[in-house]
């Protein structure tokens, strides 16, 4: 077991230790968010026929020639064309087609006339310019032709590819699994948020605000509850939870006092303990365990300090087994709009409220930087990343922030 190791260390072992998840078929408004775990191909042209892009008129280029506001050429209409339905006309010298938007081009046209851009009869279309070959035509293919590679294994399923999963009729696609990620709250002094206070309790807020953090990823979080300070029950809960989960989180438990039992349990399971402690503020008690192919991590019980090295560990790890290809946050420089105070002899993360104003990122820091300030974290979207033996810091310097909401690349 390494002790007392980077940032960059930590996540690099994590990285190393753990996999993708497996691939599973699944209906397709249900892949949604997921990530393909297939190259998709195209079977088809699309559109699959030459196609009128705005309503108008079909006609011949040629029969155009010389047209003006001032010699304008009148076309007979001899048909109409709406969208889903196919002429079996073709049409011939000095003729036009009623078309609307969508609809395939009739056989003998090449350019469409916007319908604005006329006047017109029943009978008659009066064409006031020029509109060459393949003028307001959408080419067969255009879109996509039959062979394309249109999505490509790896890339998040938005609502965009969802359209052109739909498009090629893929009632069903390959994805990688969303995570099981198991969730368990360690304390004698915690209660579920529905049971009553008594002196000396407080409810469990680290469960659902991990849950929450989970579920915004995409994967899925199932609460084991709260556990006692007690070895063998916490075992008890490891066990039952590495038979269906992929990744399995315990708060607090973690630090050096006696009832810190966490990486106790988890070499009682049989786990690995990778490494304890990180150079890094809030969050350095975490330890973190692999048994097989699961990681076992054990956050610290603050809530500040939870979140935080969820952002920093858990979450690139749950992205990695989803099939993500990158799970970097997006770093932008931001002017900073509160006074950091402290000089840190340590790396430090403090939340942040990051906006975008005329061109440039403003961050605001909360009053209260504890790690176990839980209102701290509401409207948090960024983290300040101050590296060892750096600031303080005034209102007005330029900083690094991490935007919470923002990976590097939607891969």
């Amino acid at each position: 077991m390494r002790t007392n190791v980077t940032l960059e260390e930590a996540l690099a072992m994590l990285l190393k230790e753990s996999g993708t998840i497996e691939a599973v078929h699944v209906p397709l408004l249900d892949a949604l968010g997921s990530v393909l775990a297939e190259n998709i191909v195209s079977d088809m042209d699309m559109p699959p026929f030459k196609k009128s892009p705005l309503d108008g008129y079909a006609v011949r280029g040629e029969d155009t020639e010389g047209a003006s506001k001032d010699t304008p050429i009148i076309l007979k209409v001899m048909d109409f064309v709406p969208a889903g339905y196919v002429s079996n006309k073709r049409l011939g010298k000095k003729e036009a087609m009623r078309i609307m938007t969508g609809a395939k081009i009739p056989e003998g046209a090449d350019a469409v006339v916007k319908f604005e851009d006329t006047k017109y009869t029943e009978e008659t279309v009066t064409v006031y310019k020029k509109y060459p070959v393949g003028t307001n035509i959408v080419k067969a293919g255009e879109d996509m032709e039959k062979g394309d590679l249109v999505l490509q294994k790896g890339e998040v399923i938005d609502a965009p590819e969802i359209g052109i999963l739909a498009t090629l009729g893929k009632a069903y696609v390959e994805v990688f699994r969303k995570p099981r990620v198991a969730i368990l709250s360690t304390g004698d002094e915690l209660v579920d948020m529905q049971q009553p206070l008594v002196e000396g309790k407080i409810r469990n807020s680290n469960s659902y605000t991990i849950a929450a953090q989970i579920k915004k990823l995409g994967a899925k979080p199932l609460m084991l509850g709260i556990c006692s300070d007690a070895i063998e029950i916490i075992k008890a809960k490891l066990n039952s939870a590495l038979n269906w989960a992929d990744i399995v989180i315990t708060t607090g438990g973690v630090s050096v006092g006696d009832h810190d039992l966490a990486k106790e349990a988890f070499r009682e399971v049989g786990a690995e303990v990778l490494f304890w402690r990180v150079r890094m503020k809030p969050g350095t008690p975490i330890a973190v365990a692999k048994k097989e192919e699961k990681l076992i991590f054990g956050l610290s019980g603050n809530p500040a300090a939870a979140y935080i090295t969820f952002e920093q560990f858990v979450r690139p790890i749950i992205l990695k087994k989803m099939g993500r290809g990158n799970y970097k946050l997006m770093e932008v420089k931001s002017i900073l709009e509160s006074d950091f105070t402290k000089a840190s002899n340590q790396n430090r993360f403090v939340r942040g409220n990051t906006y975008y104003r005329d061109g440039k990122y403003y961050t605001r820091l909360p009053e209260k930087h504890s790690s176990g300030v839980l209102t701290s974290l509401m409207g948090t979207n960024s983290l300040f990343y101050i590296k060892a033996l750096t600031g303080p810091y005034k209102k007005g310097d330029e900083i690094t922030v991490q935007l919470l909401n923002h990976p590097e690349v939607l891969k």
